[in-house]
C-alpha cells in the first residue's frame, strides 16, 4: 500500500538524493544546477513536492509549481491560465508499473485545481515510453514535440510537451 503526502522541509535533502539516484537515466534531463535550483524553490515554498511512501520509505516523488508559474520554455503551450507545471515525477524502479506515477500526477491535478489551476503542463523525452504510459494513464495529451539539442543527449533528442485540462 502506498500513501501520498506532502514533503516536509526536513526531508528535502533526502528527497533530492532520491531524485538524483532514481531519476537519472538516459531520458531525463537532470543537470546538477537545475536540481539545486528546483530544491531551492521547494525550500522557499515556491514549488511543492508530493511523496509516495511505501514500506515506510519514499518510493516516488513529484515536484510541481504554483498555478501561473510556468517556465518560459513552456509558456507558449499554456492554453488555459493559470496553469501549473509538473517539473519531476520519479518512481523507484522496484516500485515501477504499480500506478504510483499516475497517482502522483492525479494528486497534483486535484491539488492544483483546488488552488485555481485550469491546466497542467509537463514534458518528457519523446522516446521515454515508461513516462509516456504514466502520463497517458493520468489523462495527459501530447500537444507538441520539438528538437531539443540543449537538453536531450540521446535518441531522437526531442522533447514532447503534454497537457491535462483540469476543467473536464
Amino acid at each position: 500500500m502506498v500513501e501520498l503526502r506532502n514533503a516536509e522541509a526536513h526531508e528535502l535533502e533526502a528527497l533530492k538524493n532520491f531524485l538524483t539516484t532514481h531519476g537519472a537515466n538516459q531520458w531525463n534531463y537532470l543537470p546538477e544546477d537545475g536540481i539545486d535550483e528546483q530544491f531551492q524553490r521547494l525550500y522557499k515554498g515556491t514549488d511543492h513536492c508530493i511523496v509516495a511512501m511505501g514500506d515506510g520509505r519514499p518510493v516516488g516523488i513529484a515536484v510541481y509549481s504554483q498555478p501561473g508559474d510556468i517556465p518560459t520554455l513552456f509558456e507558449p503551450y499554456v492554453a488555459e491560465n493559470p496553469a501549473a507545471y509538473v517539473a519531476e515525477v520519479t518512481v523507484h524502479a522496484e516500485w515501477g508499473g504499480q500506478g504510483i506515477g499516475s497517482a502522483l500526477l492525479n494528486h497534483i491535478a486535484a491539488t492544483s485545481k483546488a488552488g485555481g489551476a485550469n491546466e497542467l503542463i509537463l514534458e518528457r523525452h519523446e522516446q521515454n515510453l515508461a513516462s509516456a504510459g504514466m502520463m497517458r494513464k493520468a489523462g495527459f495529451v501530447e500537444i507538441d514535440c520539438f528538437l531539443d539539442l540543449e537538453r536531450r543527449e540521446t535518441g531522437s533528442r526531442k522533447t514532447t510537451v503534454l497537457s491535462r485540462n483540469l476543467n473536464t
